[in-house]
């Protein structure tokens, strides 16, 4: 290596550097060399200072470029950097890499509030519903594909973790490992939360038990998101909540903070601005923010939308949008209990009550324990003879135990309380738990221990005396539903019946195998299947799990039987009529029970049933509460939204019905009178018009700017992602990577991969953090994911798939000499030489936050003029063959003049762009930070100035003196506060250009064969060109429509044409994308490669309007979706081909 080549610009590689460098400076040092210089990999500065014997290891590229490197290779490598950077040219990049079909509001969460956020800490609040999944979904792999997370930790309900884990799996292929107390156990001494980069936990499980939080508490995280976030609130500022507690420590722990709740507040603003003061403590620091929001009907970091803005998109062909949800019908479905069972019912009652006042003059875990055992005896009775059966018989077994094993029981008594939570935890966890329960006793003197087992027994001879006579009101009312009414006229009728009981649900549907009874759905000969919490999740080809169960409902069965852990991740939107066999003593399980069915895909209105027996003190109570709930959906919900059973939970903790009832039980001034006297206070109407149309809930919105969305989606679809793009980039780049995607059959888009090589392994793992580990052998991969619909066992592979990304970055890497080598391209329509400089940069923001990374393309023509371009001109060109020298006397243009170009016509515009966005976001968030702070600083000021009167006046109370410090030190605490919060913003206000990096250069040559007599038709010629196009805006002009020239772009057409919104002009609800080609006479016409894909990537969306006789008369002939006539490909070219005849052929007609 020559030391003169050591300057900078050049590109350096070697053993010395762990990557190929640019260099910036040369520093001579004595005998050795300080070489300063990028890391063209990771940004990263390197600064070696090498000896003579290390320099000359450097490779280092040469000083003029020999144009010398594969065309085919050059083209795949700027599509890999392209494609690496696809966010940036597809508004809505995670559509095309997920399973999802989004609606109108999940984009405009995602997309118009949460991304636009330097650092996203948000509160959404929809109503229940929204699909609050699939939004946190597409954010997660927004984020991931930018670089900007890695490690991800999702705080749920118990109940609901398995389901966030399905969703996530299924519809965006992300893992995530469900942390919980037996993972903890089963990697005693490890720490998960820092071995694992994807966690799903619960808020109850980690702020109850503190050796999770402590092991929690030493990890960081990229991105926190708590659902069912209000669990967090708190009471006040000395009543903070162990769940707020912990919510204020996530926060210091993490970058990015979503919180997701339905039910953000109670109406009341003091205990709103403390639970958003989790988000950002200075904005929300004082109340006074919040009445700053409800003034300016808008609240940083907030978004709700209720119920009845959350729309569908518009129906193609009628033009409207539907509601998201159908009605949702709740009915009581009274019945009583006979004498026989009421006799049972009083018998254990007595029981019940004796135990309960017993236990209440105890104050031990044991009698607490037993306190809740009753009360749930008194829940299985209300579900089903048998299941109290059942229960009944393992007590008799436990105290038979206790009898036998004294001492042993002495060391298992139980010390640990029922949670509070425990109503909200899944059901295995509350198995084990109600298991432990059963086994406790007031006392295990063994004279007591006899009477109860005695009184035991006579109970369950009882129950089953009930049930060898198969006289069970309830059931009978079950059995005369399904075949009086012929339920199943219908063939498509579903029925989903829910129970809390595992027995229970035996005793409707069991298989009469191994100890368990035949069901008496399947001895009534119904097509019956079960969920319950033994189940595994599974997936839907796994006999006996949870998704199989689903499957099978959906496909062969009438009726699912499902216990509580149907409610969690299983999906029933094709069953509309739902039985509750019994009333869970929560009722936010109601809720959770009916969102199974009614939820978002629902196409009818849904049917309730909930089974109460009117004439046992529980089944009046709940008939009471479903009394009041449908007065007030009378009232406030006409249309039966279920808007009251959302809010619900704001008026009962998830455990007071229990609470109340078990007081009954053990007579502690409490009666069914007064329980029922309460639900008719606290469900109440003013009550719940209290919070529904609270002051704070004029910061929610009632409807969507449909128009905006629908406009912005419209434009999108031009940028999108599309199938044909990966499928083309992949099976040209595979081969170089030693991948051989090899197609099933000749008209299918299925391949066949096998095992990946060796050699690829390194960079799966370099790269897994970011896109999840790479598989060591692939069977059938599709790039389009329609191809599911017919088989699910398929492979999607699209950007963010590990194996699309190993070969991509391979690529990327791999062609890095070639495009430093330069090649040669050749243009149809090109009459003179032109330079193409390839560059990427980005804008960044004064923390160095990358905003924007793009790739340009810069265009020296031969008169010298430089215009910017975009990437996918490389598209628009033919290969030249290897071995094509650049003519003599053809020189580069000037490294400054091209750099200075491309920062006039593209950086500085988005630079302006960005600032602008920018000053709106923190201009914002500033006013309400200045005005929080500042009155929490005027407060304590007052203080200050009080206390200091009072030492000037000469008070002599002891620890004056120590307030007095205090106060000067909060002080001085919050204005730091505030002037760095100010700092923070303004860095975050000021942007700008960044990392300009020269990538690759080519020679663009007029086309040897443009001559040609079969080629020169299809040449285009400039002035017959402007005719052309000048005919077609004047075209679209008269029917009203906006059009927009991009012909300079390279984006595969010419013209954008926009319908302008009625009361809206600046928002178009209908766009055309049009190619333009016009003919002097009537002949050929020819389309690029480039708007040849574009054409079948936009199909029905992109127009071709060929102009014929543009010499004399011109006439505008329109065709939609052009790709459908049967172009032919002209190798030689790059270009496909149609006659005339196709054109008149498949004009539109109707325009």
């Amino acid at each position: 290596m020559n030391l003169d080549q050591l300057k900078p610009n050049a590109i350096a590689s070697g053993p010395v550097f762990p990557e190929p460098v640019k260099i910036i400076a040369v520093v001579p040092m004595g005998s050795s060399t300080k070489i300063i210089a990028e890391g063209l990999e990771s940004g990263k500065v390197h600064q070696p200072v090498l000896s003579s014997e290390q320099l000359a290891t450097l490779e280092i590229s040469p000083d003029s470029k020999p144009y010398d490197g594969d065309p085919e290779r050059f083209r795949l490598g700027i599509e890999s950097i392209r494609l690496g950077l696809a966010y940036e040219y597809d508004p809505y990049f995670s559509l095309s890499i997920a399973r999802v079909d989004p609606l109108p509001h999940q984009l405009e969460a995602v997309y118009d509030y949460f991304l636009k956020l330097p650092r996203i800490r948000f509160l959404l609040a929809d109503d229940p519903g929204a699909g609050k999944t699939i939004m946190a979904g597409l954010l997660v792999k927004e984020l991931k594909v930018r670089g900007l997370i890695r490690r991800v930790l999702i705080i749920t309900p118990a109940n609901l973790s398995f389901q966030w884990q399905r969703e996530l799996k299924d519809r965006f292929r992300e893992d995530f490992t469900v942390v919980r107390s037996d993972l903890l156990r089963a990697n005693y001494g490890a720490n998960p939360w820092q071995d694992l980069d994807q966690v799903i936990t619960s808020v109850s499980w980690v702020s109850r038990i503190e050796d999770a939080k402590d092991s929690l508490m030493r990890s960081h995280w990229d991105l926190v998101i708590v659902d069912e976030a209000h669990k967090m609130s708190a009471y006040g500022e000395d009543k903070k909540t162990l769940a707020y507690q912990l919510g204020e420590s996530l926060s210091r722990m993490t970058d990015h903070y979503l919180l997701m709740t339905a039910t953000p507040h109670k109406g009341d603003p003091k205990n709103f601005s403390l639970f958003l003061r989790l988000l950002d403590p200075d904005v929300y620091a004082d109340v006074k923010s919040i009445h700053l929001a409800m003034e300016h009907n808008d609240a940083p970091f907030y978004l709700r939308r209720v119920k009845e803005a959350l729309v569908t998109f518009p129906d193609p062909k009628t033009g409207k949008s539907k509601s998201l949800f159908t009605k949702r019908i709740v009915h009581t479905a009274g019945f009583e209990i006979d004498n026989e069972e009421l006799d049972f019912y009083d018998a254990l009652t007595q029981y019940v009550e004796d135990q309960s006042i017993r236990a209440a003059e105890q104050n031990t875990a044991a009698a607490r324990a037993v306190g809740f055992t009753m009360a749930m005896l008194q829940r299985r009775f209300a579900s089903s003879v048998y299941a109290v059966r059942r229960t009944l018989e393992r007590m008799i077994q436990k105290r038979r135990w206790i009898l036998e094993n004294p001492e042993e029981h002495h060391q298992k008594q139980i010390e640990k309380k029922i949670p509070e939570d425990f109503e909200d935890l899944p059901e295995d966890m509350q198995q084990s738990i109600l298991d432990a329960a059963e086994a406790a006793v007031i006392s295990v003197d063994p004279q007591a221990l006899r009477e109860d087992i005695v009184e035991l027994e006579n109970l369950v001879e009882k129950a089953r005396t009930l049930e060898q006579g198969e006289v069970e009101s309830k059931l009978v009312r079950l059995k005369s539903f399904l075949t009086d009414e012929n339920f199943f006229k219908d063939p498509r009728m579903k029925l989903l019946i829910f129970t809390e009981h595992k027995d229970t649900l035996d005793y409707l549907v069991a298989d009469g195998h191994d100890g368990r009874p035949l069901g008496k759905l399947r001895e009534w000969g119904f097509n019956t299947t079960q969920i319950h919490g033994g189940m595994k999740i599974g997936d839907r080809n796994t006999p006996g799990s949870r998704i199989f169960a689903e499957r099978e409902f959906k496909e062969d069965c009438q009726i699912l039987v499902a216990t509580e852990a149907a409610g969690e991740g299983i999906n029933l939107q094709f069953c509309w009529y739902m039985i509750n066999y019994d009333i869970p003593w929560n009722p936010n399980r109601l809720e959770q029970r009916m969102g199974r069915i009614h939820r978002y895909g629902q196409e009818k209105d849904c049917y309730i049933q909930n089974f109460v027996a009117t004439n046992t003190r529980e089944g009046r109570v709940f008939e009471k509460l479903f009394e009041r709930i449908e007065q007030i959906e009378t009232d406030l919900d006409p249309n039966r939204t279920g808007k009251v059973f959302n809010v619900l939970g704001d008026m009962f903790p998830a455990n007071q019905i229990e609470k109340w009832l078990r007081d009954m039980y053990a007579h502690n001034q409490m009666t069914e009178e007064l329980i029922k006297s309460r639900i008719i206070e606290q469900v109440d109407t003013d009550r719940l018009r209290e919070i529904t149309e609270s002051t704070l809930e004029g910061l929610a919105k009632r409807s969507l700017n449909l128009s905006a969305i629908i406009g912005k989606s419209e434009e999108a679809k031009e940028r999108r992602l599309v199938p044909e793009v990966i499928e083309a980039f992949f099976l040209g780049a595979a081969p170089l990577a030693g991948v051989s995607p090899k197609p099933l059959s000749p008209n299918q888009h299925v391949y066949r991969v096998g095992r990946l090589p060796r050699s690829l392994m390194p960079l799966g793992n370099e790269l897994e953090s970011q896109y999840g580990r790479l598989g060591k052998e692939y069977k059938n991969i599709v790039f389009d994911k329609e191809e599911l619909q017919e088989d699910p066992t398929l492979e999607w592979v699209t950007p963010g798939h590990p194996l699309f990304e190993c070969v991509r970055v391979f690529i990327e890497r791999d062609v890095r000499e070639c495009h430093f080598r330069g090649t040669i391209f050749y243009d149809l329509h090109a009459s003179s030489p032109a330079h193409l400089d390839v560059f990427s940069a980005e804008i960044r923001d004064g923390r160095a936050n990358v905003l924007h990374k793009r790739l340009f393309v810069v265009q020296a023509d031969a008169a010298g003029r430089l215009t910017v371009r975009q990437p996918t001109i490389f598209l628009d060109l033919s290969l030249a063959p290897r071995g094509t020298e650049v003519p003599a006397g053809l020189t580069s243009p000037d490294a400054t003049a091209l750099e200075v170009v491309l920062n006039d016509q593209a950086l500085q515009p988005l630079l302006i762009e960005e600032i602008a966005k920018r000053e709106r976001e923190t201009e914002r968030i500033s006013e309400h930070m200045e005005v929080s702070l500042n009155a929490v600083i005027d407060k304590v000021q007052c203080q200050f100035a009080e206390l200091m009167t009072q030492k000037e006046a000469g008070a002599t109370e002891v620890g004056l003196d120590g307030r007095l410090k205090m106060a000067e030190d909060r002080l001085d605490e919050l204005n730091n506060r505030l002037e760095t919060r100010r700092n923070e913003l303004l860095q975050e206000r000021q942007c700008a250009i960044s990392n300009i990096h020269h990538i690759a250069s080519a020679w663009v040559l007029p086309h040897p064969e443009r001559e040609a007599p079969d080629i020169k038709p299809m040449v285009s010629d400039p002035e017959i060109e402007r005719i052309a196009v000048e005919a077609v805006i004047a075209c679209e002009a008269a029917r009203g429509w906006v059009v927009q020239s991009v012909e300079s772009e390279n984006r595969g057409f010419d013209l954008i044409s926009r319908r302008p919104h009625a009361e809206d002009p600046q928002t178009a609800i209908e766009v055309r994308f049009i190619e333009v080609k016009g003919r002097s006479q009537v002949g050929e016409v020819a389309l690029t490669m480039n708007e040849f894909q574009t054409a079948e990537r936009l199909q029905n969306d992109y127009w071709l309007y060929v102009v014929f006789n543009c010499a004399t008369t011109p006439e505008i002939h329109i065709v939609r979706n052009p790709a459908r006539l049967g172009w032919k490909p002209i190798v030689k070219i790059e270009h496909y081909h149609v006659g005339p005849q196709e054109i008149l052929r498949g004009e539109e007609k109707d325009v």
